[in-house]
């Protein structure tokens, strides 16, 4: 829980920066944009390049910040560890299922996960190809998984469209011990980015393109250009982030400006000078874009903000049962720590009985049915008085608000369901569960009170195993 509400504080503290910082060169901007009126077309077009590079850095910020945070999902984290102990076809269509969950819910159209220990690439259509993680075709993936960066950029094939190229962002994975476990990110398709260039070429009388640190073209509104263009004699491999101006001879000039969070270079190139009576043009659309970008922004933190809640819910579900795991069992005790509790606060720790002897005798697909049978009597019957959490393998307890007196007809109520439910694999089922309500332990914390919940179902599960002629140390 901690580390999703750090999540959370990270990405509000992110977009406060992007909007002070915004405002901030939008303000500079147009301050400079006034003062430079009077001055040569060097530093005129050094405004520009300011103004473009505010512009696509947002195009590309989002992407960056999606990708980095899915490196840091434990739920995926924790698949990509266990893949190997996990069904090919289940590993892939959980991965299908977070994909398309991801791009469902951020409004990305395509994203993708490679597990380090099987090259499998997915996206959410499967399985879409297995790499070689050593290097060959695939060498930007062991350059990444072998390098200190945590993230970088590249120009491919887009996975769906192969006619189109697209902007992969590509965020390392890594365990706790920093053991690479895979790269998953986001496409963004070359299109947008293209449009957007093409709109200031056309405006300005410039010529736009990102290049890498070698100088070869990544993004570029012709795509002969791309990945065969080099303007290293451009760049100089200058990166204090400062904007540097370059005459080029004649009226020809470029200004460049290092990017360090893409390790990309902005090149603005121009033939001309940019005439005085486009300043009232430039200055208007530096307006509108600065509130375009405000509103965006606005809108856009309350998206994410909404969507992060829904991804910090669904780390606090058992995807088994769709109950509340441990996690959110422990989250929701926590908020009755520390103070007296109500008197129709009750603990209930349950536990399904005979689920080793079902595993061996009829499989663990029969045992998963009797964990999701529980569950769902569980849930039947409790549900509307509280909540209910699957906390270990055969282990489930609920913490409930129930009126006085009303407990033992929610118990005769459980018996009943449970005497009722039948499945397709197994017959019946059995569940031992020890009950502990506020009311009967006036002093006690919510700890001490889920300690009794506990005892007591153990002392029922021994009755059952002592009832049905058990030798419990055999089940």
């Amino acid at each position: 829980m901690d580390i999703q509400v750090s999540k959370q504080s990270i990405i509000r503290s992110s977009f406060a920066m992007v909007v002070v910082s915004f405002l901030l060169s939008t303000t500079v901007s147009l301050a400079s944009m006034h003062i430079m009126s009077r001055h040569n077309v060097r530093e005129t077009n050094k405004v520009l390049a300011t103004q473009i590079y505010d512009y696509i850095s947002g195009e590309l910020a989002g992407p960056i910040m999606t990708a980095r945070t899915m490196a840091c999902n434990s739920y995926l984290i924790d698949a990509l560890q266990h893949e190997a102990q996990t069904d090919s076809k289940a590993f892939e269509a959980a991965m299908t299922e977070y994909l398309t969950a991801i791009e469902n819910s951020l409004g990305y159209q395509r994203s993708f996960v490679i597990s380090d220990a099987s090259g499998k690439y997915f996206t959410r259509n499967g399985l879409n190809r297995v790499i070689d993680t050593r290097g060959g075709q695939d060498s930007w993936y062991a350059g990444l998984v072998g390098s200190d960066d945590q993230y970088d950029l590249d120009v491919d094939a887009d996975v769906y469209d192969k006619a189109n190229l697209a902007v992969y962002v590509n965020a390392k994975i890594t365990s706790n011990s920093r053991e690479a476990l895979g790269v998953c990110g986001i496409g963004v398709h070359m299109t947008g980015i293209q449009n957007l260039f093409r709109s200031f070429e056309e405006s300005f009388d410039v010529k736009i393109d990102f290049v890498d640190s070698n100088g070869i073209v990544q993004v570029d509104t012709d795509d002969t250009r791309i990945e065969s263009v080099d303007l290293g004699d451009m760049i100089d491999n200058n990166k204090s982030g400062e904007y540097v101006y370059r005459d080029l001879g004649g009226d020809r000039f470029a200004v460049t400006k290092y990017v360090g969070y893409l390790d990309w270079y902005l090149v603005i190139q121009s033939d001309g000078v940019n005439k005085a009576s486009r300043f009232a043009y430039i200055i208007l659309i530096n307006a509108l874009l600065c509130i375009a970008v405000l509103v965006i922004l606005f809108v856009a933190l309350r998206i994410n903000r909404r969507k992060t809640d829904e991804l910090q819910s669904a780390s606090l579900v058992d995807h088994a049962t769709m109950l509340g795991n441990r996690r959110a069992y422990e989250h929701d005790k926590a908020l009755l720590q520390g103070g007296t509790l109500k008197p129709d606060v009750v603990c209930v720790t349950a536990d399904v009985n005979g689920l080793k002897t079902v595993n061996d005798t009829l499989g663990h697909d029969a045992g998963d049915e009797l964990i999701c049978g529980v569950a769902d009597c569980l849930r039947e019957c409790f549900e509307q008085y509280g909540k209910v959490y699957r906390i270990g393998g055969d282990e489930f307890a609920a913490l409930l608000h129930v009126p006085e007196g009303a407990l033992e007809g929610i118990k005769e109520h459980l018996a009943q369901v449970v005497s009722e439910w039948s499945g397709d694999e197994v017959d019946g089922v059995s569940v031992s569960c020890g009950y502990a309500e506020a009311r009967e332990f006036p002093d006690m914390g919510i700890a001490d009170l889920a300690k009794v919940s506990d005892e007591r179902m153990y002392e029922e599960k021994e009755r059952y195993y002592q009832r049905m002629g058990i030798d419990r140390r055999r089940t």
